[in-house]
């Protein structure tokens, strides 16, 4: 079977060859370390402890334990797991500051902030942030977007080549557009606003299709019919993303109506993300943009 990501699959593949053939053994010596004294160890503390003792024993060679390590999770855990992924797909981390305290999401963008240089929380209300510039003055709030950036003064924000288009229907929802334009500015990716542009202001991309059509990537913000993504899909080559929201009438039904319409467009190879999600959007945008960015790189050197 034939993989994209490399050599992991052999890796795997031999982590479990090891545990087939070791099975009983390390199960009986994770058992005596978690109920010994390492009763108060993490879960990843005690597999690391177990394993070691299995290296000690003779029953797992220096070689496999090796192989074995890097499926146990760290002290920190979860968190410590998340760090990892993040840090090698070098992915914004973003915080969602819906039901969270000041306190919480102050020190989400901390810590965030400290390890890639910028942070940002999405779907923070206007007193919340308040309570967050107290705590770091040094937070930008959108309030249309509901969206908090936060950036280390020691680090550049990096630029990526190519535009993006953010094409939106109408101006019923602001609050997913301007989450959207935040998130691509955060992560460097230059974006121009088309606005009142659906499909009965479909004028209003034919008058600009140079522009659209010269852009990297194209963003449709839409409701209702959802239908603005096929229809601009068929006029530009580059890649599309319809980001449907919930604005319309009751047979919209909340955005399902131009979810649906996205997912069932004829016009092959469009980009659907979820309902009133900009962040969503910005992100998958962000991804071909840095992914292009590295084509450049790979192809001037």
């Amino acid at each position: 079977m034939s993989h994209a990501l490399g050599t992991k699959p052999l890796i795997y593949g031999k982590c479990a060859n090891i545990v087939a053939s070791n099975r009983s053994l390390r199960a009986s010596n994770l058992v005596t370390c978690r109920a010994g004294n390492n009763a108060d160890m993490g879960s990843g503390q005690a597999e690391l402890a177990a394993l070691l003792n299995a290296v000690a024993t003779g029953s797992v060679t220096v070689q496999e334990a090796t192989a074995q390590l890097a499926s146990i999770a760290p002290a920190g855990a979860e968190a410590s797991q998340n760090d990892t992924a993040l840090l090698q797909a070098n992915f914004p981390e973003v915080v969602w500051g819906e039901g969270k305290t000041a306190s919480q999401i102050a020190e989400s963008l901390q810590k965030i902030a400290h390890r890639q240089g910028m942070a940002a929380a999405t779907r923070v209300s206007s007193h919340i942030a308040s309570e967050v510039q107290k705590i770091l003055p040094e937070c930008e709030y959108n309030s249309t977007g509901a969206s908090l950036t936060l950036k280390l003064p020691s680090v550049a924000r990096k630029k990526l080549p190519g535009t993006v288009a953010l094409i939106t229907a109408g101006t019923a929802n602001p609050h997913v557009i301007e989450e959207c334009r935040v998130m691509l500015q955060a992560t460097g990716c230059y974006c121009f606003k088309l606005p009142d542009a659906g499909v009965m202001g479909m004028h209003r991309v034919v008058e600009n299709l140079d522009a659209v059509r010269a852009a990297d990537v194209v963003i449709c913000v839409t409701g209702m019919d959802g239908g603005v993504a096929s229809v601009v899909a068929g006029m530009v080559e580059c890649p599309v993303i319809s980001l449907p929201t919930s604005t319309g009438y009751g047979a919209s039904m909340n955005g399902l109506t131009p979810l649906m319409a996205a997912l069932t467009s004829s016009a092959p190879g469009v980009t659907v993300v979820n309902i009133d999600s900009g962040f969503a959007a910005a992100m998958a945008a962000w991804r071909i943009m840095k992914n292009g960015a590295r084509i450049r790189d790979a192809m001037s050197s």
